[in-house]
């Protein structure tokens, strides 16, 4: 390869990176005002208590039913199931525990609390509540995968808990102070989903030495998919007014002006295009002409974009104290991936020269 074809390369990869992130925070536009279509949302009582929960938990099903029935066909048609079959035949007790996790911790709680955190607070702080995500996946690996982290990873964690708190603490304090809590359930939940994805991460690792990571996604969605169909029974949502609710329109963007769309249409948009599987298919064809070091920094591209798309859009804003927050939070989260991703070179490297000697062993 030229060297010119080289820097091309090198250039390309983490531009695919950015726009598939970036094409992530153009979901709270269109999420957010489907989630305030909830029934009961302003009545008194239980039925209004539990509209946000009933509404996040109903379009967490469809969506990932949507997800599923894109990604079965085209797995189906380019690879077909039978090395997953045979995968899923070596399953032990450890294996099926992280695809329960991933599927109905992961995936299907994971989204089902992010969207109450939307509904409930800024979705703003939502998404960047979600940078703490990296961090907690450390600490999942730290307990379950048995790895001993770095001293500057505990100096990471320390930053970036002081930008998490420099976010969280107004929208806290105003809560205490007006006896809503709603502020502080939206962080908490944020949180929540942030710790399932982090998690995740973890027991996606153990399998995907065994499964495939587009047929660990197609479980994923089959699973979040099973485990919801089960969760909208005990949250009463199978009735007339969910089902025909996906045919209602809203006004995505402004209210003074934007689009009507049908909910069901907005959630396809959700399950296609921001949140599932377009951006995740660019963004690993991206990866793999990345380096993980420079992919970490790419993938900021999602949460700078988000603030001002959902400042320009719903008219959430960052005070002083969050915005310095989020730089923390960035930069701590930024040289953490960068020393990560280059600890796992050297390991890649040592392990590669060590089957290399084992094989010139071996012919000597």
């Amino acid at each position: 390869m030229s060297k010119d074809k080289k820097l091309k390369g090198q250039a390309f990869g983490p531009a695919i990176v950015s726009i598939a992130n970036a094409a992530r925070a153009f979901d709270a536009p269109v999420r957010y005002p489907v989630l305030f279509k909830a029934p009961h949302l302003f009545e008194e009582g239980l039925a209004g208590t539990m509209a946000f929960p009933r509404m996040s938990s109903f379009i967490a099903m469809i969506e990932h039913l949507f997800g599923f029935l894109i990604l079965f066909p085209i797995l189906w048609i380019t690879r077909g199931f039978k090395k997953l079959k045979e995968a899923v035949k070596d399953f032990d007790k450890r294996d099926w525990f992280a695809l329960f996790f991933i599927s109905f911790g992961g995936s299907a709680l994971g989204l089902f609390f992010f969207l109450i955190s939307f509904a409930y607070g800024n979705p703003t702080i939502a998404i960047l509540l979600q940078k703490a995500q990296p961090l907690i996946t450390l600490i999942f690996a730290f307990f379950i995968l048995k790895e001993r982290p770095k001293i500057l990873f505990w100096a990471a964690l320390g930053l970036a808990i002081i930008g998490i708190g420099l976010i969280a603490t107004p929208d806290i304090q105003a809560s205490i102070q007006s006896y809503d809590y709603t502020g502080l359930i939206a962080i908490l939940c944020s949180l929540l989903a942030a710790t399932l994805w982090g998690g995740s991460t973890v027991f996606g690792r153990i399998l995907t030495k065994k499964v495939d990571f587009w047929d660990l996604t197609l479980l994923r969605y089959m699973g979040g998919f099973i485990f919801l169909v089960v969760f909208n029974v005990v949250l009463f949502t199978y009735n007339g007014e969910y089902f025909r609710m996906l045919a209602e329109n809203v006004t995505i963007f402004k209210a003074d002006w934007g689009w009507q769309l049908p909910i069901g249409v907005c959630i396809i948009y959700f399950a296609l295009l921001t949140g599932g599987v377009l951006p995740l298919a660019l963004y690993y064809f991206g990866l793999k002409r990345t380096s993980a070091a420079v992919a970490g920094i790419a993938e900021l591209a999602f949460p700078l974009l988000a603030i001002f798309v959902n400042w320009y859009f719903l008219g959430w804003e960052l005070n002083r104290f969050q915005a310095i927050g989020a730089g923390i939070l960035f930069a701590a989260v930024s040289v953490l991936s960068f020393v990560n991703a280059r600890e796992m070179e050297k390991k890649k490297k040592l392990n590669k020269e060590k089957v290399e000697e084992e094989e010139t062993t071996k012919t000597e």
